[in-house]
């Protein structure tokens, strides 16, 4: 297949662009967990780009355009549960946030408010949540992601069943909507880590010229591209199978991601004065999400050989 984008891909890419340019600035003076993004979600609700996925013509190849776009800010907004996961599923808009959760739903869950619509993967179906109805209690964490828990576990007897949707049709959308943002969310931090390693300098000479640094930031661009074009192929593809191997592959090297790009900064790439943590701790959230990498693993392996 050509993993190149299409003339209107490519324009919508540039529309994206330009409507999220104004949020791309980092506010230095500030040393926080993360950054909501408020005011990013309201652009993107009054362009009416949470529902591009609905939008005829277009399909889960551009909710995920959208979905790594939003990723590559400092700002922390909600888009894969909604732009890509619901339209995917559900047959009309939903209130947003839209959270997604498996099992009985009583752990720290992303992007959890107490408006949130959560999406229960219960395995042979998929309930809906209303969090208005419950008490929701925000959790901080180190992560540069917004948490919440519920105060008490939903029963999930009583929320209602997505009709003629399945827990599998779920995490395959869900799948495709991570690897999204893990490879947008990596390939912020490395091209940071080539830029530090531009300007660093040395023994009288910037340390990007190194050749052990410059190979292991050359394999970490490998495993980013080749997260870009399984994401894309899935997402053209539609086939479970796809999105279950891209999630396997988006997760496995992010522990040496996640360690390369912080050791070219030396000690200052962990530390919350510097804006490369915003990136590579979303990383560490995404790498365990949906099960880790063993569960992507279990279920492409079901999906291509069976149980």
């Amino acid at each position: 297949m050509d993993f190149d984008l299409t003339p209107d891909q490519s324009a919508l890419q540039s529309a994206i662009d330009q409507l999220l340019a104004r949020h791309k600035d980092y506010p230095t003076n500030e040393a926080v967990h993360y950054f909501p993004g408020d005011a990013v979600e309201r652009d993107l609700e009054a362009g009416g780009y949470y529902d591009i996925a609905r939008e005829e013509g277009m399909g889960a190849s551009e909710a995920a355009l959208l979905i790594g776009a939003v990723a590559q800010l400092p700002w922390c907004a909600e888009v894969a549960g909604t732009a890509l996961v619901a339209a995917k599923l559900l047959p009309a808009p939903v209130p947003r946030p839209v959270v997604l959760a498996r099992g009985k739903a009583d752990g720290p869950l992303r992007f959890l408010t107490k408006n949130a619509t959560v999406l229960v993967d219960c395995g042979d179906e998929v309930r809906v949540i209303d969090a208005s109805k419950h008490q929701v209690e925000p959790l901080k964490t180190f992560f540069a992601y917004p948490f919440g828990a519920f105060v008490e576990p939903p029963d999930l007897s009583k929320a209602p069943v997505v009709p003629g949707v399945t827990g599998a049709a779920l995490r395959q959308w869900w799948q495709l909507g991570l690897v999204a943002e893990i490879e947008a969310n990596a390939r912020v931090a490395v091209d940071m880590s080539v830029e530090y390693l531009k300007n660093r300098r040395q023994f009288n000479r910037p340390i990007g010229s190194f050749q052990a640094l410059q190979h292991r930031v050359s394999e970490c661009v490998v495993l980013i591209d080749g997260m870009r074009a399984l994401l894309r192929r899935a997402a053209w593809s539609g086939d479970p199978a796809d999105a279950a191997l891209a999630a396997t592959h988006a997760q496995e090297p992010l522990t040496r991601i996640i360690y390369d790009t912080q050791q070219f900064h030396g000690a200052m790439g962990i530390t919350l004065e510097h804006p490369l943590h915003l990136w590579t701790y979303r990383l560490r959230v995404l790498q365990g999400e949906l099960g880790g990498v063993t569960a992507q693993a279990m279920d492409a392996a079901s999906l291509i050989w069976g149980d």
